[in-house]
């Protein structure tokens, strides 16, 4: 092949073909043929197919491919995931046949391929359209001169896994020459996977010789009545994106004498911006263009008059307009152009403590004009064989949503995220950092015209979301080394280049953010970390719902998971320790000792274990989101690690990759309510007769104020007797704000020694309305009065310590029984596969029912609740709504309730 040739066949290039509608776009995604061969074909060659053809479904892995055609076992149970080491080895080869209306000749055909992982090459017919390197957009290829037009075309895909040819020698964290997050690729917590295949869609977009590309919009502000907007955009006339010089070491712009050739476009253009509001057009603006053959850039403002805004969880609604940019060519509309757009101002300040180190963010945020402590969640892949089905993402998405959720990190070891996410962020009003996929590695080796390719194309994808709100360069790495300020000069100069309407960090952490995950008592937070900005990540391990495990582990595993830091544990549970995320003697010991608090973890059960892990990590966040917001306005935001599991696991987690959420999703959601009232405690270990003072905070987000509010504090001793109560009027000033109010204090009965104390923090309105409350249970341990240890406790952050002679606090609650009713329960279809459930719980006993948690048994089932793991007061009763997902036929369906001091109530459910 002669170099122009070869140059020409390859296909990675920073342009983003825009995706039309209607006549103009032709979806390639549904189904396809695949197959595979054992070896790479030499030379370019005939398109080919290999053997054991079957048909699938695109976009999909192939790993999701070979289960959904039956060829293989489930890849998640047991340790099925062996059966699919032979797929990275293989050639595979998607096939489809397509129809081109005759009409669309004359104009631009574009084959755009919006995710293929890794090494592609594509035929149209039997013309090799070029190679392609990347899997985060492309390749995308003008295929006009291929086809048959009004007939029937032939695409072929051959796809390579990113590994190929270095499979024994790849190293996930040190990719060398291929750009592809290491989660997704044998890194740690999925050693056991690689992916390819076509894992998002394709398409065919019909476009006229003269046509726009890439509009977008900025709101560069917001007034009494109106919002300034800019839009930019850019026409081609007789020459498109594709067909400009890639991105290597060319001349860029040296005229002749007569200097470059500017031939003005001769017939009519306009530009025509409209703004809908469901149906209802809001807005139209058409102006004239003046543009020359080749590429010209339109830049233009726009006064949009009354803007509904879109706003984050807890600030207003998430108001979006339908966008559509039309060209007009002699009064005829010849291309549009249509996206999704919120009208909003996302800055940021200087937060209030104190600049240190080098390359220090502000990092206040400013959201339409108003501060807020940013209440947030690190995210990890969907599905890390890359299922990304809309289903999923939707039911994720929303539970994060009612978490209380305002901003989700795509975290850099995962994804640059698919349009369905943002889709779906920008209706549910989500605010998104997205990192790059550099995580945890030095890019030096990275081919850096196949990044800037793969940087400019999400670039120009993802830059009109609103929810978009921060850039960054990737996870836990320098960016400074000579390495990798390559690639994050690359990165930063095409966002100032195509986008610089946003923030832009060059890792995480770095300049004012941290990462920490220390094992120690939470309400350290506030003396260790209160001068840090912003807590990027920290977290604890829990083991998920007992259920989940027993579907994927051969039952006979569950048995001495007291010791399962010993040596000698894999060897014998090889398929719980396949489903344990990091397994290791750092992460085992800092979980269970968390769960020595809770029960007896000497030989427990499979349930206990779980339970009490996720209580104990529960606790950990509870306590730490607490101490994190009532340091604001020095500390202004917090997204711990991490929301949901990419595959079914022991590990970090809110929710399962099944999507059940677990305790620690309820402990954290109750802190990220709007008002939030928490008890300021210094620690949760005492010792008897100490003097315990009774500070209280409330945390404010809404924006308005309060007056006539009473808090209250309640002390009750281990058996539910009260030992203190107290009750103030409190008042609030608008948020985002903490207030202090001091509820005298409480001295531990000298006798009082490995026991627990239970303490009620509540917050009632001036109609005596719960607005807010927190329940904490501190531990009076006889340990503590050894002064050599409760002086090295109160002076440093020390490991957990472990209670393996207890006192334990779910057989300590159980001794104190009272009992609960369920009310009448509704039920409402959501989906085929969703059911949306009101209940209403009542503590019919004398004393409150501690850890109330509802469950659906008798079925395969996920669900989230509006509150679960929760305190109710005598007599009390409260109104708890479910989304759940049936996993299989619901049969036999019940919702039961219970409590540690309360046997269960069940209700069959329709």
């Amino acid at each position: 092949l002669s170099f122009h040739l070869l140059r020409a066949q390859e296909l990675w290039r920073p342009w983003y073909i825009t995706p039309r509608s209607g006549a103009q776009h032709i979806d390639l995604s549904g189904d396809w043929e695949l197959s595979y061969k054992d070896s790479l074909s030499s030379g370019p060659g005939e398109p080919s197919t290999g053997k054991e053809a079957f048909r699938t479904t695109v976009p999909n892995s192939i790993q999701w491919s070979l289960y959904k055609a039956g060829k293989l076992p489930h890849p998640y149970y047991h340790l099925n995931s062996d059966l699919y080491k032979w797929t990275d080895e293989k050639v595979w080869y998607y096939k489809k046949t397509i129809s081109i209306p005759a009409t669309a000749e004359g104009n631009y055909i574009f084959l755009c391929f919006d995710g293929l992982d890794y090494f592609s090459k594509v035929w149209v017919n039997d013309s090799l359209a070029g190679i392609h390197e990347g899997m985060f957009g492309g390749p995308g290829v003008e295929i006009g001169r291929w086809l048959k037009y009004g007939g029937k075309n032939e695409i072929t895909v051959e796809l390579r896994a990113g590994n190929w040819g270095n499979k024994a020698g790849y190293k996930p964290r040190s990719s060398g020459k291929i750009i592809k997050p290491w989660v997704i690729s044998g890194g740690s917590g999925g050693e056991m996977f690689f992916s390819l295949g076509m894992w998002q869609g394709a398409r065919i977009e019909i476009v006229p010789k003269v046509h726009i590309e890439r509009p977008w919009l900025v709101t560069k502000s917001i007034g009494t009545g109106s919002a300034l907007l800019h839009l930019s955009a850019e026409v081609f006339a007789h020459t498109q994106s594709l067909e400009l010089p890639p991105w290597k070491n060319d001349r860029m712009r040296h005229p002749t004498e007569q200097g470059f050739p500017f031939i003005p476009v001769k017939e009519k253009l306009d530009l025509r911006v409209e703004f809908y509001s469901g149906s209802q057009k809001v807005f139209s603006s058409e102006f004239p263009l003046t543009v020359y053959e080749g590429r010209s850039w339109v830049e233009k403002d726009l006064r949009f008059p009354n803007p509904k805004l879109w706003n984050p969880t807890g600030l207003g609604d998430p108001n979006l307009y339908q966008v559509k940019v039309s060209l007009l060519r002699n009064g005829t509309v010849a291309d549009i152009n249509e996206f999704q757009y919120g009208i909003r101002t996302i800055e940021r300040t200087a937060s209030a403590g104190p600049r240190t180190g080098d390359r220090f963010e502000d990092w206040q945020f400013i959201i339409n004009g108003r501060k807020i402590f940013v209440k947030g969640m690190n995210f990890t892949p969907q599905d890390v064989l890359l299922e990304t089905s809309e289903d999923r993402y939707r039911w994720t998405l929303t539970a994060a949503k009612k978490m209380g959720v305002q901003l989700i990190r795509v975290w850099g070891g995962g994804l640059l995220e698919t349009n369905t996410f943002y889709k779906l962020c920008d209706e549910l009003g989500i605010m998104v950092w997205q990192d790059f996929p550099i995580g945890n590695t030095d890019s030096t080796a990275y081919p850096q015209d196949v990044w800037e390719a793969q940087v400019v194309q999400n670039i120009l994808r993802l830059r009109s979301h609103p929810s978009l709100a921060v850039w960054c360069g990737g996870n836990e790495f320098n960016p400074y080394t000579y390495g990798n300020s390559t690639s994050i000069g690359i990165l930063e100069r095409n966002l100032r280049t195509f986008d610089n309407s946003r923030l832009f960090v060059r890792a995480t952490p770095d300049g004012g953010s941290i990462h920490t995950y220390p094992d120690m008592d939470p309400a350290w937070y506030d003396r260790s970390f209160n001068k840090e900005a912003w807590v990027s990540e920290t977290g604890m391990h829990s083991i998920p719902e007992a259920a989940a495990l027993e579907e994927v582990v051969d039952p006979k595993e569950f048995n001495g998971l007291g010791k399962m830091w010993e040596k000698d544990f894999a060897a014998t549970h090889p398929e719980f320790t396949h489903h344990f995320t990091e397994y290791g003697p750092s992460r085992v010991p800092r979980m269970l000792s968390r769960a020595s608090h809770i029960d007896d973890m000497n030989d427990p059960s499979l349930a206990s274990i779980s339970e009490a892990t996720q209580v104990g990590a529960g606790e950990f966040y509870q306590v730490l989101s607490d101490k994190v917001q009532a340091n604001y306005p020095v500390t202004t935001g917090l997204m711990p690690w991490v929301f949901k599991r990419h595959w079914p696991v022991i590990a970090i987690q809110m929710m399962d990759w099944f999507g059940h959420a677990g305790a620690p999703y309820y402990f954290l959601k109750r802190t990220y309510e709007p008002t939030h009232i928490m008890l300021d405690l210094p620690r949760l270990l005492w010792a008897a007769g100490e003097k315990m003072d009774l500070p209280v905070k409330i945390i404010r987000a809404d924006l308005n104020g309060g007056a006539g509010y009473k808090a209250g504090i309640t002390i009750y001793d281990d058996a539910f007797r009260q030992l203190y109560k107290e009750e103030r009027p409190a008042g609030f000033v608008a948020g985002p704000s903490v207030n202090t109010l001091s509820l005298g204090s409480f001295t531990i009965p000298a006798d009082y020694r490995d026991r627990f104390l239970f303490i009620l923090a509540e917050l009632h309105d001036s109609k005596g309305k719960l607005i807010s409350r927190s329940y904490y249970y501190p531990r009076c341990l006889v340990k503590m009065e050894d002064k050599e240890f409760y002086d090295k406790y109160l002076r440093e952050p020390i490991a957990w310590i472990t209670l393996d002679k207890g006192p334990w606090l779910k057989p300590t609650v159980g001794r104190t029984a009272t009992s609960l009713s369920l009310g009448p329960v509704s039920e409402n279809r959501v989906s085929a596969d969703e059911t949306a459930i009101k209940v209403t719980v009542k503590n019919t006993g004398r004393i409150p029912a501690f850890m109330v948690e509802l469950d659906i048994i008798g079925v395969k089932r996920s669900f989230y609740a509006s509150d679960d793991f929760l305190w109710l007061a005598p007599g009390e009763s409260k109104e708890i709504s479910l989304n759940v997902l049936w996993r299989e036929k619901q049969q036999d369906a019940h919702l039961s309730v219970s409590a540690w001091n309360a046997a269960p109530v069940q209700t069959l459910l329709k």
